[in-house]
């Protein structure tokens, strides 16, 4: 146990030493702040032998919710799925990209299935829309709106606002008014909006789409409901 925590400490190091180097000079400033220098654990003394009753009455430590995967846990899976695509050793600068990469998805939000004419003005066109919608309802506006870059017919608009909050409060709002608002019910095919999502969190969608799909196909009536993350 204790080599793993010198492990994880020595992790955590880098992953504040690489921020402060790959990061923006602002962001930088705020990581070397706020996330000071972690020392390492001091040597553990001579083992204690302990007789197995005296934890007979313990009361055992329940374990971690699963519901709520910490921001460490999401900079190891991303490494993780990384270092198996690659099969090579992941470095400071790895970690600290992967870090950044879920620092910025934890305040951005998608929308899926926006119209998209893929003009060279589109940024604009989708930037006054959302900014409209927002206004009207009185959600926060996103500081940059692009769309993801692919081959798809309807490329995703991602929406990058200052803070989680901000990106949750116009997600709870947009999902809310989208049945009702003119400027979004006469969309065809229907807009759905969430959480920018790591890599394998977009598997885990894609694939629970897939199965309702299927499902729903072969009974030929409506047997399951898909519940989108929000």
């Amino acid at each position: 146990m204790h080599k793993h925590v010198i492990v994880l400490t020595d992790i955590i190091q880098q992953i504040r030493d690489g921020l402060i180097e790959e990061g923006s000079t602002k962001f930088g400033k705020i990581i070397a702040n706020t996330c000071q220098t972690t020392p390492d654990p001091s040597q553990l003394g001579p083992p204690v032998s302990a007789l197995s009753e005296v934890f007979v009455d313990a009361v055992s430590t329940p374990a971690p919710s699963s519901s709520t995967k910490s921001f460490a846990n999401a900079v190891l899976s991303s490494m993780t799925t990384s270092a198996e695509r690659t099969s090579a050793p992941v470095g400071p600068s790895e970690i600290a990209k992967q870090a950044y990469q879920l620092l910025e998805k934890s305040t951005r939000a998608v929308i899926e299935r926006a119209p998209d004419d893929k003009s060279p003005n589109e940024d604009q066109k989708d930037s006054e829309f959302i900014a409209a919608i927002a206004n009207k309802h009185s959600l926060p506006i996103p500081s940059q709106v692009y769309r993801h870059v692919c081959s798809s017919r309807f490329r995703p608009l991602k929406l990058q606002f200052s803070s989680k909050s901000e990106r949750d409060t116009f997600l709870k709002g947009f999902n809310k008014i989208k049945n009702d608002e003119p400027l979004l019910n006469t969309i065809e095919p229907k807009l759905r909006a969430r959480r920018d999502l790591t890599r394998s969190e977009l598997e885990t969608l894609c694939a629970s789409r897939k199965f309702v799909y299927d499902e729903n196909l072969k009974a030929k009536t409506t047997k399951y409901i898909m519940q989108d993350i929000h």
